[in-house]
């Protein structure tokens, strides 16, 4: 925010710590119907493996969030319920197991993951992500999710062994919800007899 302005800013750099944590592990609080890292915890690690010991010089260490199925997330006539594993070929270790249901939306707003993918590459010997949210709340998501994905990439790139590189950032419904236009509108400096 300006400063000497009387705006709450919309996160904090205490915020932004705790999301990272949130993107790189998959606890669920009992109140939420799904977090980004139930799918990136475990990709994170595959990519960073995938990038030291094959080399950077690919395009396929796409993080994704979601999966099709998780458009029964909004059918209310629809029960959905899906288990996967995911296991090493030699060993059969399981690398990442878990299930998904939409047997919470009958009982609150259904919504789906914002966030659907991460998609990464090494050039000039950084690491950069092209990131992708179907839906984006400008005023509470957009400034904790840019701040936690930012560094998610700064993990990454110390971990592989590179610089950091750049985020492209696309979303095709970015708003604002009803409950911040006055704050936001403060901001732009567009609400008439705004202080600061």
């Amino acid at each position: 925010m300006p400063e000497g302005s009387n705006i709450p800013p919309p996160t904090t750099q205490d915020d932004i710590e705790e999301y990272l944590t949130y993107l790189m592990t998959p606890v669920k609080q009992p109140n939420e119907h799904y977090t980004y890292g139930e799918d990136l915890h475990w990709q994170i690690e595959w990519v960073i493996r995938h990038f030291k010991e094959c080399g950077y010089g690919n395009n396929h260490c796409y993080m994704t969030v979601g999966r099709p199925e998780t458009l029964y997330f909004y059918d209310l006539g629809v029960n959905y319920n899906e288990s996967v594993s995911v296991k090493e070929r030699v060993t059969g270790g399981i690398i990442e197991d878990y299930r998904r249901s939409n047997e919470w939306n009958g009982k609150s707003n259904p919504s789906s993951q914002c966030l659907r993918g991460i998609d990464t590459w090494i050039d000039d010997n950084k690491l950069h992500f092209w990131v992708y949210f179907r839906s984006w709340d400008h005023w509470g998501g957009f400034p904790v999710n840019l701040g936690g994905i930012q560094l998610l990439k700064e993990y990454m790139s110390s971990e592989i062994g590179v610089g950091d590189g750049c985020m492209v950032v696309s979303s095709k419904d970015l708003h604002v919800y009803e409950h911040t236009w006055v704050v936001a509108l403060m901001r732009i400096g567009g609400l008439v007899g705004k202080e600061g």
